[in-house]
Order: structure tokens, then C-alpha cells, then sequence
């Protein structure tokens, strides 16, 4: 490889400092010396033991770091002495080394290794990685947490080519802990009774573990009773929640089991829940095993505990020999005797790597994965290769379906056919979840409405295109409009405004079910807003498509769709926000935090967001807010807090919720005389009202569609804009999925737990 013998200069998170988030920075990785392999990382997993140290070890010695131990990448250059591995080779890193020579590695007792705790965190001269002219410490000897890292030979796993990265990289660390615990080191037996306690990833491989072995009843035990759903899925039979009880959890299980448990793991890292798991073992032959981690605090029990006939042990890393035992259990993911898959929750980027950890702190996902390699180009071309292909031809693809309002979406095969005249055929690459999208499956109940496909703030690729079609050709990037720009319309040819006679009329709202392009089992599909981007293949008039720059990335994008556009152009276009004015915000969803962003672009002076979710001040002052106003905190009319804080009103105000009442308070903040109040969110299920004094007192009331913007014009400069980092779009980015997850994504946006999910469509 060219880059072999030579320093890379590459991306990395940083940890500069214990309790901060981490920095994403330009690193220097040396090349490899004697007996050791440079990898270039592909995937990486955030794992409990990542926040420990920088939230809880804190060892003001340990940083600054690359943290991170849970990846999988590929081989780029070896030093002197490797013979077992070449560029090319797909390979696991290992925080637990197999040096295979020492009296450990050659005991079948142990998994433990003479060098295990050499690495702890990279003492500074050995460490292979510096930035900004000081060598950056290398957790566990590992640090994932960059495209590439240095690693001894003895602590990288070689894996079956055949294997995803991507899904694998888990094997690395909290599967393997948690399977290994329950099946080498309790040594579960067929047919036994067993408890495992707290239910992260570690916890819930070790429920597999039990599985595995034989278990007949596998209790098990946490104080979220959301993970009990989860825990069925690896093979718990029973759930308990701790909060349920009066009695001590070891009293319950007793009676639960008449005497006791014979195996219990607890893999939370909490010497108390410790003690209660060993508590929780029959006695005469009950075997507790250790698993979470922590050096805090001392564990402790009574004598009698053991005297009794119980056994207390501890497994690091499942007792697995890693060198061995993960392309192992690699290749049993392969067979599919163990799940891997399961695990992931989120799919994120390495520069959303704080967002993960909060994510993990907070409990909110099992495993997310980042993606540390630019993989998605290579995508676009395997893409591009295909699309070319179908041309012509009825395309059969899977798409997510509403059957019906209030239902889940179902994920079906779908018939798309060949664009007709001035139509376009897309390849959708990525899309997202609006709130608009909700809307018509929970509130717009009409039955006329369904079956439909929905999803309309998306980016892809031009498959084919219909006759009289000359803008686009196949391989273009491009997002597809729910408003159109005919560009001949006498709407269309004013500067006063964005719509277009073509707007609101025939498949650019719901399409009627002949101008559809879809089918499926024999019916046809409605498309929403003539768009429908929850399908792999979408077919939409040229008139309804912007190209796009090809260097823009499709997954971060496809959000220039609708919300960023939307709120932004609202303060920017439609509220013409001037400069060193006075601003007020409703509703910090995605659209909202677009037009604070506008409103900052626009030079004004004071900034206030205003949202009932005080979870969503920080994220405000991210794109420019001054101040956050949570109207639950005040006993007044959100108006008058607004009117003393601003000597009488603000300059500008945007409504971007969707509730009429909401629209009232926005206008009675503004100041009179000059006070302009925008209408952003979409409701059409009540009438909007005011005092006529609102507006004989000089306020203008206004509405925004789609941020003013003309679509075809603008969003391709927007675009542009993000590419010169004049925007943000990654920062919207609060989770990644994929289609299959369309449910899960829109359960978040539902319950205000994300701003933006984006789903990858295209099968990788």
C-alpha cells in the first residue's frame, strides 16, 4: 500500500481531558515497528468501559487518549517480525493479548496472558499516536477511535474474509464478555435455572450464553422495564425489575426458584448488585460469576455465602483466549449460531461519537456502531454500476407500506415502474423521518389517504429517465421536492413567492392511485407528496428533482429535503430577519433549530428559543440561540415573558410546532408596530385565530412553505452552502438506522427523542 513505511495523518476523537466531550482532530499514526500491525479501522463500537474512563476511572495520567477498544478494520502495513498478517487482511484488535508463549496462554485454565494489563492506556513513549506535537495515550493499547491504530501483533484477531465489519466489530469486546462469561466461565449446564442481572449488551449476550448452553429458565433482571421486550428476543424466559418489590431481588429469585438460582452473572459493574447476585444462588452448588466492571469500589458478603456451598468467580472477556476464540465466534455469527445484528441500535459516524456516549450514558441504546472509514463512496459506485442496468424495466424493491392510519409501517416488495414522460426514476440512497410524515399516518385519518409509501426528505441517485427529459441523466446526484418548480407558471416566474401552479394539485400532494407508480400485491400504492422516499426506488416529475454537487454526501444531505430548508428559509426568506434584531423561536425540532440557525445567519443580535423540553437549550445554543425560554416555568402567558424580556416584543418571531395556540403566542410576542410573526409548522386540523388589534397594531402575520425557497434553484445552493460550511446538516443528526428500522425511527420522532434519524435505503 502506498502508505506503507510513512506517518499517517488521519481523523481521530480525543479525549484531552476527563468529563469532556471528546475532539475530533488530525492525528499523526507512525508506522509500525517490530512485531507490530497498522490497521485501518472500518467500524467501532462505544462500550461502557469507554465512559469509565472518562467519566468515572479518571486517572488524570490516562489522558490525553483515543479511546475506544470494540472495532474491526483491515490490515494497511506490518512491521519487522509479523508474519501471521498482510495489507488486506480483515482483522479484530484485542484489549486482552495472546502472546501464546507465556504460562497463561499455554494453560486451558485461564484466558489471562502475562502481557494483559502492560497496555492498560499506552504509557506515552510507546504510544504510537501525537497530535497537535503531544503523543496521544492508546487505551487498552487499542484506541478505535481513529482511522487508523497501531496494535501488537499478539492483540489482533484475523477473521473470515467473508465477514461484515460492520457487525463484527462487536465480537471485540461486550459480546464475547458476556456470551464467554455464561458458557467458559459459569460453565452453564442443560437444563439449569439462571439469572443475569443488568441488561446491556454484556448482559443480554450472556442471556445468549445461557441459551446457548442449554439453560431451561433464564431470569432475567433489570430496572428498565423497556429491556424486558429485548431480553425475550436472546432468550430470557422470565423478566424481574427490581423497583417491582418490597423484597430484597435475592429474596424474590429464591422464591422464584425454590432455594435459589443455579447460575447468576451480573454484568452491571456494581458491587452491590454484586452481592445480590450471589445472594440470589442456591446454595450447595450455586455459581455467581462477576462480569461488569469497575475498580471503585471493595466487593463484599458474608462468609457464609461461600461456606454454604456457593461459588463466586470473575470472567474477563468470556474466559475466551482472544487470538482464538473471536474468529470462532466470528464464524459462528457467519453459521448464525450466535446473534450479532441484534445488538445495534444506532448506527452513527465517528463525528457523532459524543452523541453515542450520551446516547450509552443515558441508557438509550444496547450498541451503537460508528462508521470510521468513507465507505459510502465506494456505495455510489457499486450503485451507479447497477442502476444502469433496469432501465426500461419494472424494478421490484422493498419499501416501508402504510396500510393503514395509526399502524405500523410494513416493510414489503414492491413493483416500481419506468418513469413516463418527464418523469425520473431515483435509486434512494438515504432518507429521513418528519414530522410531516407523522402527521398524515397519525392525525390525517382519511382512508382516501391510504395504502401509501411516505417519506419525502430524502437524496439518491437517478436511475432512469422518462421521455423528454433532458436536466438529468443516470448518476445523478439528486433530492427529490415536495413542492415543484415548473419554472413556466406566472407563480413560478414572480420573486414573491415559491409556489407553483403544480404545487398542491395531482401527485405532489397524495397522487391518486392511476398517477401512482407503485404497486404492490396486485393494489396500487399511493405516493406521498408525489414523492414516497421510504422505498429503495421512487419515480417523481422532473419538475419536483434537484441536481445536486457530486462531492455532497447523500446520507448528511437528504435533510436539505424539507425541515433544515423549511426553518431556515423562514427566517432568512419569508421573515426577512435583520440584522441586529430580536428573535424569538417556537418549537426545537428539526425546523426550529433550522430557523434559529437563519436567524443567526441573518445577524441578528438576541436569539431566543423557546420550547417546553429544557433537553433542548443546549442543543439551541449550537446553532445560535442566546437565550432558551421554557414556558413551563413561568406562571405568565409565554407572550408577556417574551414582552419583559424584550422591552416589548420581539422583532421576529417563528412558529415552528404546528399548534395553533402556539401561532397565537408567537404573534402576541412580537413587538407592536413592526413585529413580523411566521406560521412554519404544518397543522391542518383547526383554524388559526388573533384579535384583529394584533394586526391593526402593526404586526404582520405570515406563512412559510418549505422556507420560501424555490426548490430546483435553491436547494442545490444550499447544498453548496453546506459543502463551504456556511450550514450545518450533521449536526441535525441525532440517529442513524436503516429502512428495515422505519418504525423505531418514527417511534423517536414521535416522543421528541430525536431531532433527525436518517435511514440508510440502499442495501451496502
Amino acid at each position: 500500500m502506498a502508505t506503507a513505511g510513512k506517518v499517517i495523518k488521519c481523523k481521530a476523537a480525543v479525549a484531552w481531558e476527563p468529563i469532556k466531550p471528546l475532539v475530533i482532530e488530525e492525528i499523526e499514526v507512525a508506522p509500525p515497528r517490530a512485531n507490530e500491525v497498522r490497521i485501518k479501522m472500518v467500524a467501532t463500537a462505544v462500550c461502557h468501559t469507554d465512559l469509565y474512563h472518562l467519566f468515572e476511572g479518571m486517572h488524570k495520567d490516562g489522558f490525553p487518549a483515543v479511546l475506544g477498544h470494540e472495532g474491526a478494520g483491515i490490515v494497511e502495513s506490518v512491521g519487522p517480525g509479523v508474519t501471521e498478517f498482510q495489507p488486506g487482511d480483515k482483522v479484530i484488535p484485542l484489549f486482552l493479548p495472546q502472546c501464546g508463549e507465556c504460562r497463561f496462554c499455554k494453560s486451558p485454565k485461564t484466558n489471562q496472558c502475562v502481557h494483559a494489563w502492560d497496555a492498560d492506556v499506552m504509557s506515552t513513549p510507546d504510544s504510537r499516536l501525537t497530535c497537535k506535537g503531544k503523543k496521544v495515550l492508546q487505551f487498552m493499547g487499542t484506541s478505535t477511535f481513529s482511522e487508523y491504530t497501531v496494535m501488537n501483533q499478539m492483540s489482533v484477531a484475523k477473521i473470515d474474509p467473508a465477514a461484515p465489519l460492520d457487525k463484527v466489530c462487536l465480537l471485540g469486546c461486550g459480546i464475547c464478555t458476556g456470551y464467554g462469561a455464561a458458557v467458559n466461565t459459569a460453565k452453564v449446564e442443560p437444563g439449569s435455572t439462571c439469572a443475569v442481572f443488568g441488561l446491556g449488551a454484556v448482559g443480554l449476550a450472556a442471556v445468549m450464553g445461557c441459551k446457548a448452553a442449554g439453560a431451561k429458565r433464564i431470569i432475567a433482571v433489570d430496572i428498565n422495564p423497556e429491556k424486558s421486550e429485548k431480553a425475550t428476543v436472546f432468550g430470557a424466559t422470565d423478566f424481574v425489575n427490581p423497583k417491582d418489590h418490597s423484597k430484597p431481588i435475592s429474596q424474590v429469585l429464591s422464591e422464584m426458584t425454590d432455594g435459589g438460582v443455579d447460575f447468576s452473572l451480573e454484568c452491571v459493574g456494581n458491587v452491590g448488585v454484586m452481592r445480590s447476585a450471589l445472594e440470589s444462588c442456591v446454595r450447595g452448588w450455586g455459581v455467581s460469576v462477576i462480569v461488569g466492571w469497575t475498580d471503585m469500589d471493595d466487593f463484599a458478603a458474608r462468609p457464609i455465602q461461600l461456606m454454604a456451598g456457593r461459588t463466586w468467580k470473575g470472567s474477563l472477556f468470556g474466559g475466551f483466549k482472544s487470538k482464538d476464540g473471536v474468529p470462532q465466534m466470528v464464524k459462528a455469527y457467519l453459521d448464525k449460531k450466535v446473534k450479532v445484528d441484534e445488538f445495534i441500535t444506532h448506527n452513527m459516524t465517528l463525528d457523532q461519537v459524543n452523541d453515542a456516549i450520551e446516547l450509552m450514558k443515558h441508557g438509550k441504546c444496547i450498541r451503537t456502531v460508528l462508521s470510521v472509514s468513507e465507505l459510502l463512496s465506494r456505495l455510489y459506485t457499486f450503485i451507479l454500476a447497477a442502476v444502469m442496468a433496469t432501465a426500461g424495466k419494472v424494478i421490484k424493491c422493498k419499501a416501508a407500506v402504510a396500510w393503514e392510519p395509526n399502524k405500523p409501517l410494513v416493510i414489503e416488495e414492491i413493483e416500481v415502474a419506468p418513469p413516463q414522460a418527464n418523469e425520473v426514476r431515483i435509486k434512494i440512497v438515504a432518507t429521513a423521518v418528519c414530522h410531516t410524515d407523522l402527521h398524515h399516518l397519525f392525525e390525517n385519518t382519511k382512508e382516501e389517504g391510504f395504502p401509501v409509501v411516505l417519506g419525502h426528505e430524502a437524496a439518491g441517485i437517478v436511475e432512469s429517465v422518462g421521455p423528454g427529459v433532458t436536466e438529468y441523466q443516470p448518476g445523478d446526484k439528486v433530492i427529490p421536492l415536495f413542492i415543484s418548480q415548473c419554472r413556466e407558471c406566472h407563480f413560478c416566474k414572480s420573486p414573491k413567492t415559491n409556489q407553483c401552479e403544480k404545487a398542491w394539485v395531482g401527485r405532489h400532494n397524495v397522487s391518486s392511485a392511476p398517477d401512482s407508480r407503485f404497486t404492490c400485491k396486485g393494489k396500487k400504492l399511493l405516493q406521498f407528496t408525489g414523492t414516497s422516499t421510504f422505498s429503495e426506488y421512487t419515480v417523481v416529475n422532473q419538475m419536483a428533482v434537484a441536481k445536486i454537487n457530486p462531492a455532497a454526501p447523500l446520507d448528511k444531505v437528504c435533510l436539505l429535503g424539507c425541515g433544515i430548508c423549511t426553518g431556515y428559509g423562514a427566517a432568512v426568506n419569508t421573515a426577512k430577519v435583520e440584522r441586529g434584531s430580536t428573535c424569538a423561536v417556537f418549537g426545537l425540532g428539526a425546523v426550529g433549530l433550522a430557523a434559529v440557525m437563519g436567524c443567526k445567519a441573518a445577524g441578528a443580535k438576541r436569539i431566543i428559543a423557546v420550547d417546553i423540553n429544557p433537553e433542548k437549550s443546549e442543543k439551541a445554543t449550537v446553532f445560535g440561540a442566546t437565550d432558551f425560554v421554557n414556558p413551563k416555568d413561568h406562571s405568565k402567558p409565554i407572550s408577556q415573558v417574551l414582552s419583559e424580556m424584550t422591552d416589548g416584543g420581539v422583532d421576529f418571531s417563528l412558529e415552528c410546532v404546528g399548534n395553533v395556540e402556539v401561532m397565537r403566542s408567537a404573534l402576541e410576542s412580537c413587538v407592536q408596530g413592526w413585529g413580523v410573526s411566521v406560521i412554519v409548522g404544518w397543522t391542518d386540523k383547526e383554524d388559526f385565530s388573533a384579535r384583529p388589534v394584533q394586526l391593526i397594531a402593526g404586526r404582520t402575520w405570515k406563512g412559510s412553505a418549505f422556507g420560501g425557497f424555490k426548490g430546483r434553484d435553491a436547494v442545490p445552493q444550499m447544498v453548496q452552502a453546506y459543502l463551504d460550511k456556511k450550514v450545518m446538516v450533521d449536526e441535525f443528526i441525532t440517529h442513524n438506522m436503516t429502512l428495515d428500522q422505519v418504525n423505531e425511527a418514527i417511534e423517536l420522532m414521535k416522543h421528541g427523542k430525536c431531532i433527525r434519524t436518517v435511514m440508510t435505503v440502499s442495501p451496502q
